[in-house]
């Protein structure tokens, strides 16, 4: 499907997206555009946090903004939606890159929010899998072709002289629910369900945090997950872009400093875990809770990789300026004096 379709497709589902949350406030005389929609994946990561901390700390009203948050199916589908203007703002990864670069869509990354990369391997204790080499013959639980999962999947499989061949497949975005279906023998859970995994008996065998470190690899660099806006909100209301990214910022900072607002926020929903298991969470996430897009450091770099893996091009061939406004974000940290 080309960008063209995509667009028109997403045009017509985004009136029926779930409406996750909504905040209102008075509209600041200063923004050129106080209504906005924020698209996501039906995905519950905490590392997008910061969403909901804006939210309910008010961060976003303060800013003169009403925001509209609206959950899809997929990861494709929000950066479809602020290309089509059925949205201002999306969560994505390699999409922004994928869209930009080899789809040439009017899209641009704008913050990266993470440095803990959301992925690692889980399993029923009557598995039979101890270590990613059984994992040889057995379904595991992945995404589509050319999505991040399944280039993750790829790498630690091949570490292991395993192709992606030597297993089956069972498409979800749902680790957890895969994995207590009887679907998948092996599944990625997020560090959102770490406390049902371990209540229902399942065993965590990777960590691709740890995996990479022991691969002599960077895990310090802001990776994988952050917001992205259009061309057109770049150019006609960059005002409303840095009063976005101030509210996150806001929110950010708040969730690395204040243990009791980050576990009210890990608790309710879309999160819902446990006050025992928000605390461990926070523990887990405090440190890299960031709201950055800075190349120099390496941010992207990950993303950057993996869509030169999907797009068949060589290594180091992606320009990732071709993809980012990192801009509004340095303005918008410069301002608040921070630094993540």
């Amino acid at each position: 499907m080309n960008w063209t379709k995509k667009i028109r497709y997403v045009m017509a589902i985004a009136g029926t997206a779930a409406i996750m949350t909504a905040t209102s406030g008075t509209a600041h005389a200063e923004l050129s555009l106080s209504k906005v929609k924020v698209a996501f994946p039906f995905t519950v990561l905490v590392q997008r946090a910061a969403l909901e901390g804006a939210l309910k700390a008010g961060y976003f009203k303060e800013e003169g903004l009403s925001v509209e948050a609206i959950g899809f199916r997929s990861w494709t589908e929000p950066v479809q939606a602020i290309a089509a203007n059925a949205a201002q703002f999306a969560l994505g990864g390699g999409g922004f890159i994928r869209a930009s670069v080899g789809g040439r869509a009017p899209v641009r990354a704008i913050a990266l929010v993470s440095s803990r990369y959301p992925y690692a391997m889980w399993v029923k204790k009557s598995s039979g899998v101890k270590s990613i080499a059984d994992v040889r013959g057995k379904t595991i639980q992945t995404v589509r072709v050319g999505e991040t999962l399944d280039n993750v999947w790829k790498e630690i499989l091949a570490k292991d002289g395993i192709k992606i061949s030597d297993v089956k497949r069972f498409e979800s975005f749902n680790g957890f629910g895969s994995l207590m279906a009887g679907n998948a023998d092996i599944a990625n859970i997020s560090s959102n369900w770490i406390g049902k995994a371990r209540k229902a008996g399942l065993v965590q065998i990777l960590d691709y945090n740890e995996w990479r470190k022991q691969q002599g690899l960077p895990t310090n660099e802001a990776q994988n997950l952050g917001w992205g806006t259009s061309l057109k909100m770049l150019k006609d209301h960059p005002d409303t872009v840095r009063a976005f990214l101030r509210g996150l910022a806001k929110a950010t900072k708040r969730l690395r400093e204040d243990r009791a607002f980050a576990v009210s926020i890990l608790t309710a929903k879309p999160y819902a875990q446990s006050e025992e298991t928000a605390k461990q969470v926070w523990a887990m996430h405090k440190d890299h809770w960031m709201l950055r897009l800075d190349p120099s450091k390496g941010d992207y770099s990950f993303d950057v990789a993996m869509s030169e893996i999907v797009m068949r091009k060589p290594k180091g061939s992606i320009d990732v300026r071709q993809a980012i406004a990192p801009e509004h974000v340095n303005a918008v940290l410069k301002e608040l004096n921070l630094s993540f």
